[in-house]
């Protein structure tokens, strides 16, 4: 009751009108504002990289014009260049260069040392007999020969200046005489090339403080949700913000920098989400001839859409408020609309027990009102029915009674046509009783109403004794032969498909006077799935064109098929054919005569597995 009663449906209907637009807008507005957020942080934020990428730019081109200053004044016997290049000459006595040039090598040091904040040391090798290096560190300087050439394995003839990325400050091999505190450093290392040609002559490394880069780093992620990265390309992190996966100078192994690295693009932005992390990658590259870094920024979705959240609490206030108003109001409607339909109802109950002398009140024009004068109205309709059905029940019983005498007659018919059989017997006339016995068959299948599905032994065997009969009749004029699979016999048919069959090589194929007449009747099983039938015979044939004409009748179920001269059994039977298997089966129809002088073949294809047992 509770789930077919009107004034529920309609209460539904209010609600679920109102409701869905309202969650619709909430889904749709809530969509819309996280992907605005989105796209308004991702572009704050590529400007907020843009910025700090510059900052970085240039400070790292201020180290770099730095030491650039080893080229100053080229031609001057006391530039560093020149000293240098004396340093390395041959038969140079290393001794004797050092004490000589050790104060002006110092004079130089110490002017880039005090020309950028942050420098930690700087260390300067010769590549030289004795590989003098020379390291300025917070005010202390020393130098002398070392053991072997302080420089990155695999860079040692490479004339490209480049940044490590940080580590802790090392002595370069030198006598400390003072206890200089270590510092996580980030080194531009600076082969000294001799000009004009490609020949390094000289190391230069300056060890910036790390805390440098990090202060930068530290204004790119104003928020603790927010995460920042300085990388190169080796996986290094140069400095970062705000995290734990890792320090200056370890490898960052986070599943989304594989897919970062593989990035042809200088910026651009990664949507990721999986266990560890689920937001917005942001990279910008920083790219010169001597360092390759990308500066890398993590946006949570939690914290993009924290303002969402907020416009969708409201939002969700705003729904509750106005559901409560909605039932409210669909609850006055629906009573309103639904108080007449019940009164109706309480009417119907009443004729329902037997009352026909019930009349509903009318209130109103609308469609309750209009129902309730029709409803008046087909009481008294039903009045006049009732008296109209007991003479109709008088009118049944006599039609019932001429029914059985109908059938009288059949059945008799067929009990003296047994008598007959059995008189011939006696009379010793046994192919009178053969004849009697095959049109007996006959008419007892042709009797039986109740089976229209039935075997195609039953449909064999029908035809046999309409065959006999005509056999009897033709004499030596006609022959009969059968070619049947005996699998066949059991397959579920339509009854009276064969004998309309045959029936139209009498009717419009067979001449007496023509000679023997031969009819064919097989019957095989096809690829275990169909049930293959047919009948063929020497008749007169179809010229082609008629046989065309026949095909296409044949394959239109409402064509008309008949006339003097078309074969109305083959029309029947196609039609039968589609109303138990549709398109399944098949009928088809060829005459010799396209090829020879004689001849007519109808060929059934029907489906062995149709359903038809639950339709016999």
């Amino acid at each position: 009751m509770f789930r077919t009663s009107i004034r529920n449906k309609l209460m539904g209907l209010l609600l679920a009108a109102t409701i869905i637009p309202i969650l619709l807008s909430m889904l749709l507005s809530d969509r819309y504002i996280k992907d605005a957020v989105t796209e308004k942080s991702i572009v704050e934020n590529r400007a907020m990289l843009s910025l700090g990428k510059n900052n970085i730019l240039n400070y790292a081109n201020a180290i770099n014009e730095i030491s650039l200053d080893v080229y100053n004044s080229l031609n001057s016997p006391t530039s560093l260049y020149a000293m240098i290049e004396r340093g390395v000459a041959p038969h140079v006595v290393s001794e004797t260069f050092d004490r000589n040039n050790r104060m002006l090598i110092y004079g130089h040091l110490l002017n880039m040392y005090q020309s950028i904040k942050g420098v930690h040391q700087i260390h300067l090798q010769l590549r030289g007999a004795d590989n003098l290096a020379y390291l300025l560190s917070r005010g202390f300087f020393t130098g002398g020969p070392v053991s072997r050439i302080d420089w990155p394995e695999g860079r040692e003839s490479d004339p490209k200046p480049f940044i490590e990325a940080p580590h802790p400050s090392v002595s370069y091999e030198l006598d400390w005489s003072r206890n200089v505190k270590q510092e996580s450093v980030f080194t531009l290392r600076r082969p000294i090339i001799r000009t004009p040609s490609d020949e390094v002559i000289g190391y230069l490394s300056i060890d910036v403080k790390a805390t440098e880069l990090a202060q930068i780093c530290s204004t790119l992620a104003p928020s603790k949700q927010e995460t920042l990265y300085m990388l190169d390309r080796g996986h290094r992190v140069i400095c970062s913000d705000n995290t734990n996966a890792a320090s200056p100078g370890e490898l960052l192994r986070e599943p989304w920098s594989d897919k970062l690295f593989a990035s042809a693009g200088e910026s651009g932005t990664i949507r990721w989400k999986d266990e560890s992390f689920s937001g917005i990658v942001i990279y910008d590259t920083l790219k010169t001839n001597y360092m390759d870094w990308i500066v890398v920024k993590q946006l949570p979705y939690s914290y993009l859409h924290e303002n969402a959240k907020t416009i969708r609490t409201i939002n969700s206030l705003i729904v509750a408020l106005f559901l409560v108003i909605v039932v409210i109001a669909t609850l006055v409607v629906s009573v309103h609309f639904t108080k007449p339909i019940k009164r109706l109802i309480g009417h119907i109950n009443k004729v329902q027990t037997g009352n026909l002398d019930v009349t509903v009140p009318v209130q109103g024009k609308d469609e309750i009102g209009t129902l309730a004068r029709r409803f008046n109205s087909m009481i008294g309709t039903i009045k006049d029915l009732i008296n109209r059905e007991y003479k109709l029940e008088i009118a049944n019983k006599n039609n019932q009674l001429k029914a059985m005498q109908a059938q009288i007659n059949p059945h008799f018919l067929n009990n003296a046509l047994q008598s007959i059989g059995t008189l011939a017997l006696q009379s010793q006339a046994p192919k009178v009783y053969s004849l009697i016995n095959s049109l007996g068959k006959m008419m007892r299948y042709n009797m039986n109403t109740r089976d229209v599905i039935v075997p195609f032994e039953a449909e064999l065997a029908h035809a046999r004794a309409f065959l006999e009969l005509q056999q009897q009749r033709f004499a030596d004029q006609l022959n009969v032969a059968y070619d049947v699979d005996p699998r066949a016999l059991g397959v579920l048919v339509p009854k009276m498909l064969l004998q309309p069959l045959i029936e139209n090589y009498f009717k419009h194929g067979y001449e007496p006077q023509g000679g023997s007449g031969e009819i064919r009747i097989g019957a095989r099983i096809e690829k275990e799935e169909w049930l293959f039938v047919y009948v063929e015979d020497n008749g007169i044939g179809m010229p082609p064109d008629k046989l065309d004409e026949l095909r296409q009748r044949l394959a239109r179920p409402s064509a008309r098929i008949g006339g003097d001269e078309e074969p109305i059994g083959l029309g029947n039977v196609s039609m039968r054919l589609k109303l138990y298997f549709d398109e399944k089966a098949e009928l088809a129809v060829d005459s010799p005569g396209s090829r020879g002088p004689r001849g007519f073949r109808v060929s059934l294809r029907i489906p062995l597995r149709a359903g038809l047992e639950g339709q016999r």
